[in-house]
């Protein structure tokens, strides 16, 4: 290991334990009701994997999109607060790995949601670019 990804894990294992989270993370995902992440939640399962992009948009500098790798779509949204974190620990433009947890809601009720693990590695994504969320 190299000295500058020494201090470089040390920072972020500061930061991890000033911010208070511990990995993996349980949270729901939000903005499910908007656009298709209804469909996208109808078609997702529990154990999915899942990616946590982080795409900063002008009024939402902390919007941490929740991304199915199954389904090659987005499901929703961190909360701020959770994403902020995240963004404090990891830096800008991080990509994390995750995956649901549970799947909640739908019929008899009016929508569905989900709750989902943050993990603390990319290693699924490793090798591969998710450009098209920035359009």
């Amino acid at each position: 290991m190299s000295l500058k990804t020494f201090w470089e894990n040390y920072k972020r294992c500061r930061r991890q334990k000033k911010s208070g989270l511990s990995f993996p993370v349980r949270d729901k995902i939000h903005g499910v009701k908007f656009g298709d992440y209804q469909g996208a939640l109808a078609q997702s399962a529990n154990g999915d994997e899942l990616q946590l992009v982080h795409v900063p948009l002008p009024d939402y500098p902390h919007n941490t999109y929740v991304y199915s790798i199954s389904l090659n779509r987005i499901l929703g949204y961190l909360e701020k607060e959770l994403a902020e974190k995240l963004v404090y620990i990891f830096g800008e433009g991080f990509c994390l790995d995750g995956e649901i947890d549970e799947i909640i809601g739908g019929p008899p009720l009016k929508y569905r949601g989900a709750y989902i693990l943050v993990h603390d590695d990319n290693v699924m994504l490793e090798g591969c670019e998710l450009t098209h969320l920035h359009e």
